[in-house]
């Protein structure tokens, strides 16, 4: 996982493999690890038979997987199962039990439609963006989608279309901030249609949203000041010389520069 756990129960001699993230788990403190780092990642189907009897045979834990078998035969709330597991071992803090207790709660309280976007929203923010992308577009096709709120569709269009934008494709991105804006009328989105086309460098697709949304001269001197915002000063002047340097390279050295940039975006996903 990356990081050196202090693991205090015994290590498992067959490790429970959670299926949607391709992750073997050895000790019931790994178990916490993936709790705390992926909360958004959780629904009911982490309530299960299986996982119960992982930390009764393997993890040595019968207490524990007894109460959580408790849990599941009353139908009882993925918030109490989880935090059931994490005040249990001892290894989180109260405050990280209570963060985790508090996020479900509130995901309970959703519907399956906004869950499944909070969830690749967490994706997204944190930098796995071809994952969320994944899960945007799957939500999108979802039957859930064709009764959802006109809204809230938008929202998950416009943030798909900011984890294009990260991936520095803004032609696509432009096109599903477009999309999102007919949805939500949201304004944000419409601008940062306009802000993709600007960093194409695309001043006829720009201008052509301008001519059909009808966006005047004073929306037009904001919408500026914001672009100006993100080029400004020095740091304006190392990406234009960022820029000039690129354009300047052979192809074998342009060739490295993004076999270098996919590599670090490899690096993100799970």
């Amino acid at each position: 996982m990356g990081e050196l756990l202090l693991c205090n129960g015994p290590i498992a001699a067959m490790p429970f493999y959670l299926e949607g993230v391709s992750i073997n788990i050895y000790s019931i403190e790994e178990l916490d690890y993936y709790i705390i780092n992926n909360v958004y990642l959780l629904d009911k189907s982490f309530m299960n038979q299986e996982l119960c009897a992982w930390i009764e045979n393997q993890a040595k834990l019968e207490k524990l997987a007894q109460h959580l078998k408790m849990i599941i035969s009353t139908n009882g709330r993925l918030s109490a199962f989880v935090t059931e597991i994490l005040e249990y071992s001892g290894y989180c803090s109260a405050t990280q039990i209570s963060s985790v207790h508090d996020t479900l709660r509130e995901l309970e309280g959703k519907s399956s439609f906004e869950c499944a976007k909070l969830r690749a929203d967490n994706l997204m923010e944190a930098g796995k963006y071809q994952n969320s992308i994944i899960e945007y577009r799957k939500l999108l096709s979802s039957e859930e989608a064709k009764t959802a709120d006109t809204a809230l569709c938008g929202n998950v269009y416009n943030n798909m279309a900011c984890a294009y934008a990260r991936l520095f494709l803004f032609e696509t991105a432009a096109d599903f901030f477009r999309k999102a804006y007919q949805y939500n009328k949201n304004r944000k989105s419409l601008w940062s249609c306009l802000i993709s086309y600007k960093c194409m460098g695309d001043d006829d697709k720009f201008n052509m949203v301008v001519e059909d949304y009808r966006i005047d001269e004073a929306e037009l001197v904001k919408l500026e000041d914001v672009i100006k915002g993100f080029y400004s000063g020095s740091e304006s002047a190392l990406i234009d010389a960022k820029a000039a340097e690129i354009k300047n390279m052979s192809a074998a050295e342009k060739a490295d520069i993004i076999l270098k940039y996919k590599e670090e975006y490899r690096s993100h996903v799970i």
